[in-house]
């Protein structure tokens, strides 16, 4: 269920917790807040090609780049998604060990909510610039990271050797349909807009695409169960065993990705849009070093003061998520918005980190007073 407020002792919810996981949920988050903001402005810095994208800041989606049409390319936003799916398959294994016989509903109950969420977030997100006239049955990231959820959970129905067959046979079929099925892909007329209670004439498929199709969600599932195998090794508490898979992990799945985006260019390519297969084994790669790199410096170094500030948006992601669209309700009532709309380069990144910063301070008043939001 859905659970505001004081859930549990402080003192027991930190201890049931996995610091370096927390920091680097953290991290992402932070990121995808800033990223969030600075997705409208221009001439943002560290503008060039990255993984054969057409000239663009790493700050922003290579589909987001002047004159892109495919969407190939990988920049460090295209990895924000990915990261956070990753996270959701490592903590999959600790929540089963401390649910017990209740954790099946658990999984039911979350994955319900994670899609039903989406939906109130993305009509809150836009119905704040539309008159409220952003209600619709859309597919965003939330929904995508239920399907995510629901498919690393029951993963772990199989021994783990069985779910590296799993990643194989759903990569090879997501490769397959978006080769041989446009509907795979791509639904509705791009030239419309969007179906809304707004907007009754709008093409009523395009909702289901605002992230990726629901069908093409199975893509993130891959990224999650491969966490799921990553988070078994941490119940193990051996340092050796953790950095020793997460580095086989990632080194490999690093390795395989980036083979097969170049194996038939640009057919193979990754692409985040379509959440391809070498975009979801690459970045499931990528996942585990970065991962590793907060494991190695909070869990085995003992350097965790530095991470205080990730870890409170780790500790509260869902709350800190779903603050954006109010927080920003609130400062456009203000009249603060011609402060922050329509900037660009090194002056947007500054004001991006103010955004930040202001939810950063919302979210740390509500974890000082125990108010967490969980599903």
């Amino acid at each position: 269920m859905t659970t505001i407020g004081k859930a549990e002792p402080a003192a027991a919810k930190q201890s049931n917790r996995v610091t370096s996981i927390d920091a680097f949920r953290g991290f992402t988050v932070l990121s995808m807040i800033f990223v969030i903001q600075v997705a409208g402005y221009t001439n943002l810095p560290l503008t060039m090609s990255w993984f054969g994208s057409p000239p663009v800041s790493t700050f922003k989606h290579a589909a987001d780049a002047v004159g892109a049409t495919t969407g190939i390319g990988l920049t460090f936003t295209d990895l924000v998604a990915p990261f956070f799916v990753f996270i959701v398959g490592m903590v999959i294994p600790l929540s089963k060990r401390r649910r017990g016989g209740e954790w099946w509903m658990h999984v039911g109950r979350r994955t319900i909510m994670l899609i039903l969420l989406g939906v109130v977030y993305i009509s809150l997100a836009l119905g704040s610039a539309h008159e409220w006239g952003g209600l619709s049955y859309w597919w965003g990231i939330l929904q995508a990271i239920g399907v995510a959820y629901f498919m690393g959970a029951a993963s772990m129905l199989l021994p783990r050797w069985q779910r590296w067959i799993l990643v194989i046979v759903i990569a090879s079929f997501h490769l397959f349909m978006s080769l041989n099925f446009n509907w795979w892909l791509h639904l509705g007329n791009p030239q419309n807009g969007y179906w809304t209670i707004a907007n009754l004439s709008g093409d009523p498929l395009r909702p289901l695409t605002i992230h990726c199709t629901p069908w093409a969600s199975i893509s993130y599932g891959l990224i999650t169960i491969v966490g799921t195998v990553l988070g078994e090794s941490l119940l193990s508490k051996s340092h050796k065993t953790i950095i020793t898979h997460s580095l086989i992990i990632g080194a490999v799945l690093c390795a395989v990705g980036y083979a097969i985006h170049l194996y038939d260019w640009p057919v193979f390519a990754m692409n985040k849009d379509t959440v391809s297969a070498s975009y979801s084994i690459f970045t499931s790669g990528v996942s585990a070093l970065a991962f590793l790199i907060f494991y190695l410096i909070m869990d085995v170094g003992k350097y965790q003061r530095w991470a205080w500030a990730f870890i409170v948006f780790g500790s509260n992601a869902l709350l800190g998520y779903f603050l954006q669209p109010i927080v920003r309700i609130f400062v456009d009532a203000l009249g603060f918005k011609p402060y922050y709309a329509g900037l660009s380069g090194w002056y947007g990144m500054f004001i991006g980190l103010v955004w930040t910063a202001l939810l950063w301070v919302v979210l740390l008043w509500c974890n000082k007073r125990n108010i967490y939001w969980r599903i």
